[in-house]
C-alpha cells in the first residue's frame, strides 16, 4: 500500500507531499492543473521510463520518494527480498528515484541502488495503474492467464505449480539429452579411434618397465665379446690365471703370512691382518661372481635380433602414446575409461529418452487437467464480469475468455493431440470484449476508450478482490466520457473495491470524489513569474466547495453548495463513515 508520496522539482511541481490512507483516495482539480503529473511521478517510482524534460526548469534534478507498506508473505515483499534487500519489522519500504539533467538516473529501494528493470519488477507487485499508460496490466495479454488462475482458486494454482515443476523437469531432461547428442558423429569417430588405439596397445602385450630391461639386454648382447674379455681379465687379475703374474688373491695371502710372522713378536698389526683377511674373502667372492658372469655370457645374434625387433615395436608405440612403456600403459587405462564412459553414455541416452517420454505423458495429463479447471473458471468469470459491467452501465458488453493452443510434434499429449506446452501449461489465454451484443469480441487492447478499459479492469478487480496480490489500484481515466447514473455506479464500485484494496483515483466527477475517504485537490498557481502545481488536502467546507465546483463549474450557487453537501452526507451514510 502507498502511504506517502514526496515529489520535488518534477515538471511543474516545486515540492508536494501527499499522505494516502487505506480505502478510497481521490485527486481532483481543473483540467491541466497537473493531476497527470502526480500519476506520472508514481509511474516513475514503479520503474517507468524517465525523460530529462521532466526536471523542473531552473533545477538540476527531480526527486521522487514513496513509502510503501509491504506485509510479510506478500508478493511485493518476496520480490524485494529476492533481490537481497531487507525489509524491517515495520514492513515499510522506501523507494526513491532521482532524475538529473546530467543524465544520471538513480533508483534506490531502502537505500540500496537498483536498476530500472529491478525497480519495474518490484513495482508491478506494488501498484496497478489503469489508464492510458504503460503500467496498464489488463492490456498485457500475458497477464490474463494469471488473472484467470487466481480467480479459479487454490486448486488451480496448486495444479499450475505442479505443471511448472513437471515442465522444468522436462526442459532439464531435454537439455541433458541435447548435450549428450551434440556432436554424435564426432563422438562416434572418437570412439572408433579409441578402440583402434586400445587394440594396437593390447596387441603389443606390454609389461611395465619392459623397455628399460630390453635396452639393457640389447646393450649386453651387442657387446658380448668385449664383456667376456673384460670379465676374463678381471678374473685373471684376481686369481692369477694368466700365468704372467700372481693374482691379487695370492698377493693378499702372502701379505697375511708376513703379518702373522710380525704378530709373533708384535701384536700391534692385528688390525692390518683382519682387514686383509676380509679383503681375501672379498677377492674370493668377487672372483666367483666374475667367473659366473663370464661363463654366462653368450654371443647370440638371433636373440639380439629379437630384442631389436621388440624395441622397434615399442618405439612405434612411444611415438603415438607416450615416452615410456609405463606411460603407454597409463594411456591405455585412460582410453579404457573413456570407452566405458562412451558405452555408458549410450545407456544414459536410452534412460533419458525413457524418462523423457514418461515426463511428457505426465505433463500432458497435468496440463489437460489444468485446462479443464481454467475452462470451468472462465465460464464463471465471464458471467461475473458481465454482471459487474452491467452495474457499471456497460450491460450491452460481452466479456469472453479466449483459449488457444498450438499443435507441436514435439509437444505433450492432450486430448489426442500433441500440443506445445510451457511452464503455465498448454493454454494461451486472452480476455476479449464486445462493446455491443452481436458484434465480435475483440482484444482489450483494441478498445479505444481509456474509460472503458478502466471500467473493465474495475469489474475484473471486483471479481478478483479476494485473490489479487496487488494492494494499490490507481485509476486515471475511469470517468472518461461518463456521467449521470454511470458515474454513480462507478463511484459505488470504486468505494466497494476500496474496502478490500487501496484505491487512488484521478477524477473530474463529483459523484466519484464524494465517495472518497481522502480527498486532495490539485491546482496550478502563478507567482514570481513562474507556474507551479500545488496539492491541498481537503476537509470540511473546503471539500464541500471542491465538490460544488465539480458539480457546477464556474457557475457556483447556493444550490450547488447544498447539492455538494448532500452528496457528501449521502456518501458518508453509504460508507458508514
Amino acid at each position: 500500500m502507498l502511504l506517502e508520496l514526496h515529489i520535488k522539482d518534477f515538471a511543474l511541481v516545486e515540492e508536494v507531499e501527499l499522505q494516502f490512507r487505506e480505502g478510497f483516495n481521490v485527486l481532483s482539480g481543473e483540467t491541466g492543473a497537473g493531476k497527470s503529473i502526480i500519476i506520472g511521478a508514481v509511474t516513475l517510482l514503479l520503474g517507468g521510463r524517465a525523460f530529462l524534460d521532466l526536471v523542473r526548469t531552473g533545477t538540476d534534478e527531480a526527486v521522487i520518494h514513496g513509502v510503501f507498506s509491504v506485509p510479510k508473505g506478500s508478493s511485493a515483499r518476496r520480490a524485494i527480498e529476492d533481490l537481497g534487500i531487507e525489509v524491517g519489522n515495520d514492513d515499510l519500504v522506501v523507494i526513491s528515484r532521482t532524475i538529473s539533467r546530467s543524465g544520471r538516473n538513480q533508483c534506490r529501494v531502502n537505500g540500496r541502488p537498483v536498476t530500472q528493470g529491478m525497480l519495474a519488477g518490484i513495482g508491478e507487485h506494488l501498484v496497478d495503474i489503469h489508464g492510458q499508460n504503460e503500467h496498464q496490466s489488463l492490456l498485457r495479454v500475458g497477464k490474463h492467464i494469471e488473472f484467470l488462475d487466481r480467480f479459479a482458486g487454490p486448486e488451480t494454482l496448486a495444479l499450475r505449480d505442479e505443471v511448472r515443476s513437471c515442465h522444468a523437469r522436462l526442459v532439464e531432461l531435454q537439455e541433458r539429452l541435447a548435450a549428450l547428442r551434440t556432436g554424435e558423429r564426432e563422438r562416434a569417430q572418437r570412439l572408433d579411434l579409441l578402440e583402434f588405439q586400445a587394440r594396437e596397445i593390447d596387441a603389443a602385450r606390454l609389461s611395465p618397465g619392459e623397455d628399460v630391461q630390453l635396452a639393457r639386454d640389447r646393450a649386453v648382447l651387442a657387446a658380448a665379446d668385449q664383456l667376456y674379455a673384460h670379465a676374463e681379465a678381471a678374473y685373471a687379475a684376481l686369481q692369477g690365471t694368466d700365468g704372467l703374474s700372481a693374482g691379487a688373491a695370492d698377493a693378499i695371502a702372502a701379505a697375511i703370512s708376513e703379518i702373522e710372522a710380525i704378530m709373533k713378536v708384535d701384536d700391534s698389526v692385528r688390525g692390518a691382518q683382519e682387514l686383509l683377511q676380509s679383503a681375501s674373502a672379498a677377492c674370493e667372492e668377487a672372483a666367483r661372481m666374475l667367473r659366473v658372469y663370464r661363463d654366462g655370457i653368450e654371443v647370440d645374434p638371433a636373440r639380439l635380433a629379437q630384442v631389436e625387433e621388440r624395441l622397434a615395436v615399442l618405439q612405434r608405440l612411444k611415438k603415438k602414446y607416450g615416452d615410456t612403456v609405463d606411460e603407454i600403459l597409463e594411456f591405455r587405462r585412460e582410453i579404457g575409461r573413456e570407452i566405458e564412459k562412451a558405452a555408458s553414455s549410450e545407456e544414459e541416452i536410452a534412460a533419458i529418452e525413457r524418462e523423457l517420454a514418461k515426463t511428457r505423458e505426465s505433463l500432458g495429463a497435468l496440463a489437460g487437467s489444468l485446462h479443464e479447471l481454467r475452462a470451468r473458471a472462465a465460464r464463471v468469470l465471464e458471467k461475473q464480469v458481465e454482471a459487474e459491467l452491467a452495474e457499471l452501465n456497460m450491460g450491452s458488453c460481452e466479456f469472453r475468455v479466449s483459449f488457444s493452443t498450438k499443435e507441436d510434434a514435439a509437444g505433450v499429449p492432450v486430448g489426442g493431440k500433441l500440443l506445445a506446452c510451457g511452464a503455465s501449461g498448454v493454454d494461451t489465454v486472452e480476455f476479449l470484449l464486445s462493446a455491443n451484443r452481436g458484434e465480435p469480441a475483440r482484444p482489450l487492447a483494441r478498445i479505444a476508450s481509456g474509460g472503458e478499459i478502466s471500467r473493465v479492469m474495475l469489474a475484473l478487480k471486483s471479481c478478483l478482490a479476494s485473490v489479487d496480490e496487488v494492494d494499490t489500484l490507481i485509476f486515471d481515466e475511469i470517468d472518461a466520457g461518463i456521467g449521470g447514473r454511470t458515474a454513480t455506479a462507478v463511484a459505488a464500485k470504486l468505494a466497494a473495491t476500496s474496502r478490500m484494496r487501496q484505491v487512488i483515483c484521478v477524477t473530474h466527477l463529483a459523484q466519484i470524489a464524494s465517495m472518497a475517504d481522502t480527498h486532495y485537490v490539485i491546482n496550478k498557481v502563478e507567482g514570481g513569474g513562474r507556474t507551479k502545481t500545488v496539492v491541498e488536502k481537503l476537509e470540511g467546507e473546503a471539500r464541500i466547495a471542491e465538490i460544488a465546483r465539480m458539480l457546477g463549474g464556474a457557475g457556483l450557487t447556493p444550490t450547488t453548495f447544498e447539492h455538494a453537501r448532500e452528496m457528501l452526507q449521502a456518501a458518508s451514510r453509504a460508507s458508514g463513515r
